[in-house]
């Protein structure tokens, strides 16, 4: 595959992490709403629900998994203790490292264990402990689902930082 191809390759894959990252960050505003609610009825009216944690707990899990998307793909964090000194390349060397040491195995096991737990939840239709006992499954299948995107970004990374090495062309 050309050089201009996997570009393209990796373009598209940050856009739909851009997408699906934006996507998930409209969860922010039932979520706000909801906690809201929560802090009236408990503090003003003296009245706790017991819906409303289980319910920002399903907001907040894909908010956060969901969000770090659209942030891989926008921003790049470094430690920068352990490239301060060297040059760019070591740095993207080292990122390159990371990936396939840290990222990627961690990724597959997220994703191998969380597909896992989606199924048997569908499996069994599980509902929640609490009184209210919404279904769980929905919750449960964005944990394989994020991972997956979190996969194919990381895929993206590496293309860019492979590009880099070879071509010193920042993409």
């Amino acid at each position: 595959m050309a050089k201009d191809k996997w570009i393209a390759f990796a373009k598209k894959i940050d856009g739909i992490s851009d997408w699906t990252g934006r996507l998930f960050a409209w969860l922010v505003i039932p979520l706000t709403i909801l906690i809201c609610y929560e802090v009236f009825t408990r503090y003003v009216l003296g009245a706790p629900t017991i819906w409303t944690f289980e319910l920002s707990n399903f907001y907040s899990g894909p908010l956060h998994a969901g969000g770090g998307l659209r942030a891989s793909a926008q921003v790049h964090v470094c430690i920068d203790i352990f490239v301060m000194r060297g040059s760019k390349k070591t740095a993207v060397t080292l990122d390159l490292i990371s990936y396939f040491v840290l990222f990627f195995p961690f990724i597959f096991v997220i994703l191998y264990h969380g597909i896992a737990y989606a199924i048997d939840s569908w499996a069994t239709w599980e509902t929640s402990w609490s009184t209210w006992g919404p279904p769980m499954y929905p919750a449960k299948t964005v944990i394989p689902v994020t991972a997956f995107l979190l996969l194919i970004q990381g895929i993206s990374d590496v293309i860019k930082k492979v590009i880099y090495l070879k071509t010193g062309e920042e993409i």
